[in-house]
């Protein structure tokens, strides 16, 4: 890399690396010596361009965004990188930065993103409607996420990841969404630490639902070929116009899991 005035000012400009290790299967990289390919005179983009020739693989699934990526100029990474379709901004230390990702990388299908990445720690409702197919939400405080930003969310997967399970957010949402609200969505998920014994009676708290047998076991696919993996047990909940949804929780070590499944019929696997 190297140091080139761009169009927000003096910023870093990708430069190809001198050379990239290639491990075929990387179970067995122990057991052998993986290949090397070396740079040469290409220049990033060409760089780029040559290896997907190589392995016909014509495209870049997803970018990260992490720690000093502000350093580099938005337009050179956009050239270099073209058409992405799922963007991760982490800490990037900067918040205008983490603006112009948006703004150069849309639109694009999944988007992972950290309370911490906005002003405030709140996203922008802008950015919540957004017609995306998954959105990822690391919350970094339980209470940046509020029942508003969950109802303006267009996703049809959402996940967050939360140090503590918002029980009484979460039933407010379900019985919203009973009535109507997030119409699109197909599959909800919060992830969080440890876990309370009542947060089940929490969240269904009012809430007419019917609890299924445990060896009851429905696989479950989202939009496309997107897998979220076989809805074991739980209880079955409906929404006005007959539409089901199966909730459940899930427990390992520090861990828990709170799933939503909304059958629809492209998501039901036989």
């Amino acid at each position: 890399m190297y140091w080139g005035v761009g169009a927000y000012g003096r910023k870093k400009r990708l430069t190809p690396p001198q050379s990239i290790l290639i491990d075929e299967d990387i179970a067995e990289q122990l057991a052998r010596n993986p290949s090397e390919l070396k740079k040469g005179d290409l220049a990033m983009k060409a760089w780029l361009e040559h290896l997907q020739s190589v392995f016909n693989y014509h495209r870049i699934d997803n970018i990260w965004f992490g720690e000093n990526s502000s350093e580099f100029d938005i337009d050179d990474l956009k050239e270099a990188f073209g058409n992405i379709t799922e963007v991760y901004i982490e800490n990037t230390g900067c918040l205008a930065f983490n603006q112009m990702i948006l703004r150069h990388f849309f639109p694009i299908e999944e988007l992972t993103i950290m309370t911490d990445d906005f002003q405030d720690s709140k996203i922008p409702p802008i950015l919540l409607m957004q017609n995306l197919v998954t959105l990822n939400i690391v919350e970094v405080v339980p209470t940046n996420i509020t029942l508003n930003d969950l109802l303006l969310i267009n996703s049809k997967i959402i996940t967050v990841e939360t140090p503590q399970l918002p029980q009484k957010l979460l039933n407010n949402f379900i019985k919203l969404w009973q009535k109507g609200s997030n119409p699109n969505l197909e599959y909800l998920s919060f992830d969080y630490l440890n876990g309370e014994e009542n947060d089940e009676q929490i969240v269904m708290n009012g809430v007419k639902h019917t609890v299924n047998p445990f060896n009851r076991v429905k696989n479950f696919k989202s939009v496309g070929s997107v897998y979220l993996g076989p809805a074991r047990g739980g209880m079955d909940i409906y929404r006005m116009d007959g539409v089901r949804a199966t909730i459940t929780y899930r427990k390992s070590h520090d861990f828990s899991v709170c799933e939503m499944f909304v059958w629809m019929d492209h998501c039901v696997v036989e």
